[in-house]
């Protein structure tokens, strides 16, 4: 009788382990081809095809703007801090 239960136990602990060997497949699977919420990266794409960042540049006049605005609130910081 001993020898059916062990044969039984390693039976279910199988068919546990097969459950669980098609869900790691299925998530293998799926990180494979990708889904709605995160799609499968591509290859690398070609170096002629690469997409150019374009970068946008500050004219003087806005530095100086931007310049300006960001001292003025250094002062007002160092004036709160003495205060």
């Amino acid at each position: 009788m001993a020898f059916k239960d062990l044969v039984h136990g390693l039976r279910q602990t199988e068919r546990h382990l097969l459950m669980q060997l098609e869900g790691v497949r299925g998530a293998i699977a799926a990180l494979e081809m990708g889904s709605a919420v995160s799609p499968a990266l591509p290859g690398p794409r070609p170096a002629a095809v690469k997409a150019v960042r374009k970068r946008r540049r500050l004219s003087a006049k806005a530095r100086a703007a931007i310049s300006k605005a960001q001292k003025l609130r250094w002062a007002k910081q160092r004036a709160e801090k003495k205060s």
